[in-house]
Parts: C-alpha cells; sequence; structure tokens
C-alpha cells in the first residue's frame, strides 16, 4: 500500500467513525433531552396527563412510519453509491417528498376515520391532532441525504439547536399553563421545524432546485422502497404495541413509568445501534463475511457492556429524578437492555447481507415473524402474570428470536 493509498485508507476510516459521532449525539442527546425536563413535565402536567401523551404519540407514530414508508434506507443507498451527483441528489429529494406528500394525505383521511369511530380519539381530539401533526417533520426530514453523502453534522447541529432553544420555552409555558396539550404542542412544532430548516439546508448543498417528478418516479421509489416500509412498520408496530397495550391494560401512570424506562434503555442502545447505519455507506457494495463476523462479534461485546450500562446508570436516573412510584422503570430498563444485542446482530445481517445482496424480503421476513411472536408471547406471558412485566418479557423474547432467525435466513443466502 502506497501513501495516497493509506491516506485515502484513513479518510474513509474517518468520515465513517465522523459519521457515526453525529448520528449517536443527534439520538442519544434527544433522548437525553426529554429525562433532562422529565420530572419538571410530570411535575407540571402530572403523571397521568403524561402517560396520556405518550399514548397518543404512540398511535400517531404508525402514521409516522406510514409516511416515511422506508426511504431513509433505500434513498440513503442511492446517494451512497454516488455522492457527488446533485442532479442525481435533488431528483431522489423531489421524489421522496413528492411520496411523502401523497401518504401525508392518506394518513390524514384515515386520521379522520379514526376521530369518527374512536370516542377516546375523539374526546382527546386536541392532543391526538397536535402529535398527529407531527407527520410533517418526517415529510421534510431528508435524514437519508445526510446519511448518505456522510453529512450527519449538519442535521445534528440543526436538531440539536431547535431543542435547546424548546427547553426555556417548555419552562415558561408550563410554569404559566400546565397542560399537556401545551407540552405537546412545543415538542411537535419543534420537530417540524427543525425538519423544515435540515430540508433547506440539503436543497443549499444540492446547489439545484427541486423538480417536478413523474408518476412513474414516485411510483417506482415506492415499489424499491417497499420491503423497507414493511420492515419498518411491522417493526413500529411491535415497539408502539407495547405502549398501547400498556396504556390500555394497566393505565396511562404505568405507561409513563414504562416510557421513562425506555428512555433510560435507549440512550445506550442508540450508542450500539448506529454503529451499522454509519459502517452501512463503506459497505454498501458488499462486505467479506470474514469481516462482518467480525463486526458482530464486537459489536456482541459492546451490547454487553451497554446491558451493564443501563443497570448501573438507571438506578442513578431514578434516584435523581426522584419520583413516587417510579421505581419500577430501573428493573423494566435492565430488561429491554437486553434487546440491544438484537439490535447490532440482526442490524449487521440487514445492512451488510440482505441489503447489498438486495434481499429485502428477508429483512421483512424477519420482521414479521419478530412481530408476530411478540404477540404470541405476550398472549401467553400475561395469561400466566396479569402484569407489565409480562408485556416487556415478551418484547424481550420475541427480540432473542428474532437472532436465531436472522442466523437461519443469513445461512440460506449464503447457501445460494
Amino acid at each position: 500500500m502506497n501513501l495516497k493509498e493509506a491516506i485515502k485508507l484513513l479518510k474513509s476510516n474517518v468520515e465513517v467513525v465522523s459519521n457515526y459521532t453525529y448520528m449517536t449525539i443527534l439520538q442519544v442527546v434527544n433522548s437525553f433531552f426529554y429525562i433532562l425536563i422529565y420530572p419538571f413535565v410530570i411535575s407540571a402536567i402530572g403523571v397521568e396527563s403524561y402517560g396520556l401523551y405518550v399514548y397518543a404519540a404512540s398511535i400517531s407514530t404508525y402514521f409516522f412510519v406510514l409516511v416515511s414508508f422506508g426511504f431513509d434506507i433505500h434513498a440513503a443507498k442511492l446517494v451512497s453509491i454516488d455522492q457527488k451527483d446533485n442532479v442525481l441528489h435533488v431528483k431522489i429529494l423531489s421524489t421522496v417528498t413528492a411520496a411523502k406528500l401523497i401518504l401525508a394525505l392518506v394518513s390524514i383521511s384515515v386520521g379522520v376515520v379514526l376521530y369518527a369511530i374512536v370516542p377516546f380519539v375523539e374526546s382527546n381530539k386536541a392532543l391526538f391532532t397536535i402529535c398527529f401533526s407531527n407527520i410533517l417533520s418526517s415529510v421534510f426530514l431528508p435524514t437519508w441525504y445526510f446519511h448518505g453523502v456522510q453529512k450527519m453534522k449538519i442535521v445534528t447541529f440543526i436538531q440539536l439547536i431547535a431543542k435547546f432553544l424548546s427547553l426555556p420555552i417548555i419552562y415558561m409555558v408550563l410554569s404559566r399553563d400546565p397542560v399537556v396539550d401545551a407540552y405537546a404542542l412545543i415538542v411537535v412544532a419543534t420537530s417540524i421545524a427543525a425538519s423544515l430548516l435540515a430540508f433547506l439546508s440539503a436543497l443549499m448543498m444540492m446547489k439545484e432546485k427541486l423538480v417536478m417528478p413523474s408518476l412513474g418516479d414516485v411510483s417506482k421509489m415506492m415499489k424499491d422502497s417497499q420491503p423497507f416500509f414493511w420492515s419498518s412498520a411491522t417493526n413500529t408496530f411491535k415497539q408502539k404495541s407495547v405502549e398501547v397495550i400498556i396504556g390500555s391494560l394497566f393505565g396511562m401512570t404505568t405507561l409513563a413509568v414504562y416510557d421513562l424506562a425506555y428512555k433510560i434503555f435507549s440512550v445506550p442502545s442508540l450508542l450500539a445501534s448506529n454503529i451499522n447505519a454509519a459502517i452501512f455507506p463503506k459497505l454498501v457494495k458488499g462486505a467479506d463475511r470474514t469481516i462482518i463476523n467480525k463486526i458482530i462479534k464486537v459489536e456482541f461485546v459492546i451490547g454487553v457492556i451497554c446491558m451493564i450500562s443501563v443497570g448501573v446508570a438507571g438506578y442513578w436516573v431514578i434516584q435523581v429524578i426522584n419520583i413516587p412510584g417510579m421505581q419500577d422503570a430501573h428493573f423494566l430498563s435492565m430488561l429491554l437492555s437486553v434487546n440491544i444485542v438484537t439490535y447490532l446482530v440482526v442490524g449487521s445481517h440487514i445492512y451488510f447481507i440482505y441489503v447489498p445482496r438486495d434481499r429485502y424480503d428477508l429483512v421483512l421476513n424477519n420482521q414479521v415473524v419478530s412481530v408476530l411472536t411478540f404477540y404470541l408471547l405476550s398472549v401467553v406471558f400475561l395469561w400466566l402474570y396479569w402484569d407489565v412485566y409480562s408485556v416487556v418479557s415478551a418484547l424481550v423474547g420475541s427480540a432473542l428470536f428474532e437472532i436465531m432467525y436472522s442466523y437461519y435466513l443469513v445461512r440460506r443466502v449464503e447457501r445460494y
């Protein structure tokens, strides 16, 4: 290897590390931000109201995923292959945005029906409308573009600035008017504003104007992204169903406890799970199986370290927050931490084996089996023991089964 090649390799590795760092900072700070304001929000609006907000946000997430439609992985792949073609990039941006606007209209139509037929949604119309409006952030947030060109620091700075600017607003508004609708409005408005700014930043980087995509281009983009949509939809359906089930069966206060547990668990899990996403642009054209095996071994160790960190840090988070009745959040977060290993192992299979080989169908198969396993285990565990721990245990059990099934799919892929 000559000096020029060595410098190129070093630069490539630095870009991967930088991309991972900014992706992780963005999501970790996002999770930490809500832990930071958690005590104040709970004391201002109450545990029950906060649980209601989590419930409404969970329902709205289904529509958020519909609008996102799996474009993030497919569009990032297209941009990663040719990171310098701005004409191609603006065409992709135009096509993805048009497709998302169409899906947003579909979501609005479904939302109107929900208001008409579900009394609980109708009785909390203002809160559900505010949370539902967050689909606009999905329409305009081009994370896939910044991921593909490995410029995640831009979207990271935008979202961090928006979050910190919203902090004094949350304190001022809730101090005067401590209602859950006001809190939801600030959170959603911040998200939408950051997305719009990121969208404009992407356009400025491309130095091109948006174009009117053909229906054929929009249709093809949706068709190519469809496997990722079904994968993300089934995964989100499983994750958010946990919150919906807990809120429906055990009440909004218990849901608020679970939400705190999930926030504690999410910080180290995001540190780990973003590794595969950051490496993805460099290995999108295919990776040697030996390299993938080494990555998985390292990530398994990282996963175990993250599980230990949840147990240790979670205890102190609960002590600092010091809200009566929240102690179960520590034990729930420790149970959830088992999922970190699943994120890493299954994520490496998806990013480095399935996607490079265009086996998007296997991504979907894996998620479908996982969500079906979750519901089956939920029924069995709740029948044996009617408690929130049964629901979370079912989630963890389905995650462990997901690892085993993913290895089965990998062997099937490599056989042909």
